[in-house]
Parts: C-alpha cells; sequence; structure tokens
C-alpha cells in the first residue's frame, strides 16, 4: 500500500447525522443521499464533488457508527432544513488510498490503510478510548458506483484519513 499524503483545504458539505449499527449503511445511504440531493436541487444549490461518508465515532464493542452522509457543496450556509445540516471537513493533511471494487471489501482496505500508518508511525487525528474510536476526519468518497457504475467491479471509493498535527 502507497497512500498519498495531500494537504486540503477545508471542504463543505451538506449532510445527515445518524448513529447506527455499521451494517445498516447499504440500506440508510441511498435514501440519506436522495435527501440532500433532493434540498440542493430545490435550492439550486452547487456540487462540488463525489457524495461521502464522514465517521465521526466507530464503537468496536457494540459495531454502532456516528456518521455523516453527505455531499460536498459549494457553500458553508444551506437553507433551514429539519434533516439536512451544514458541515465541514476540516483542513489538514490527510493520508488517502482508493479502494477498487464493491463495497463491502472496503474495510479491508481501510484496515490495510490503518496497518500502513501503524507502520510508518503516522498517527491520525483520533482519540481511542475502550475500543471507541472518535475521528476528527475519515471520510470515504464514493468516487464512481451506483447508479452511475452498475458493475461492482468498477466502482473506485477514496478512503481519506486526517493526519494528527501533534
Amino acid at each position: 500500500m502507497h497512500p498519498n499524503i495531500t494537504r486540503r483545504e477545508a471542504q463543505p458539505y451538506a449532510g445527515m447525522r445518524q448513529t447506527l449499527d455499521r451494517d445498516k449503511l447499504p440500506a440508510v445511504v441511498p435514501d440519506s443521499l436522495a435527501a440532500i440531493f433532493g434540498l440542493l436541487q430545490k435550492h439550486r444549490l452547487q456540487v462540488t464533488g463525489a457524495p461521502l461518508i464522514r465517521y465521526f465515532v466507530v464503537d468496536y464493542n457494540s459495531g454502532e457508527i456516528e456518521i455523516d452522509v453527505g455531499v460536498p457543496v459549494a457553500t458553508t450556509t444551506l437553507p433551514a432544513d429539519a434533516v439536512v445540516h451544514s458541515a465541514q471537513i476540516p483542513a489538514g493533511t490527510f493520508a488517502t488510498v482508493i479502494h477498487r471494487g464493491p463495497y463491502d471489501t472496503l474495510v479491508q482496505t481501510t484496515a490495510a490503510l490503518m496497518d500502513w500508518a501503524q507502520q510508518d508511525s503516522i498517527n491520525w487525528a483520533m482519540v481511542e478510548q475502550r475500543k471507541v474510536t472518535r475521528w476528527e476526519g475519515r471520510i470515504e468518497h464514493y468516487l464512481v458506483g451506483p447508479p452511475g457504475e452498475p458493475n461492482p467491479k468498477n466502482w473506485q471509493t477514496e478512503i481519506a484519513i486526517l493526519i494528527s498535527d501533534g
């Protein structure tokens, strides 16, 4: 594994915060994205990148995660909405890798990125206590996938994790 190390500016996005069991992601993400795209289209707001999932908390004890499903946008302010909120991925230095293939093997690619960081003494911008990890910047950008590409072999997902400044 040879991740890219890149400095990124803060990235605003429209998101929906959710806490759920990790295995529920495939059922939750399409509906969340439909709601977000609906709001953006209704207000004619510009999309600036691929859909994403931002991980805030991963509880390895229960399998529960706290995430934002989101879409990068050109503005930091959104119209008031009961479900969709304005958020921002922080600026900083990220390690990134492209996962190719179906989503059910993303976990292995993420684990390989974590192993690489450990071997190279890279510290993530996160806090871990009792097998519960709180991330400052852990994002999956869905570059190529459904509905535009029906074949899972052709899907591409960028995994980006913020490296700690300290």
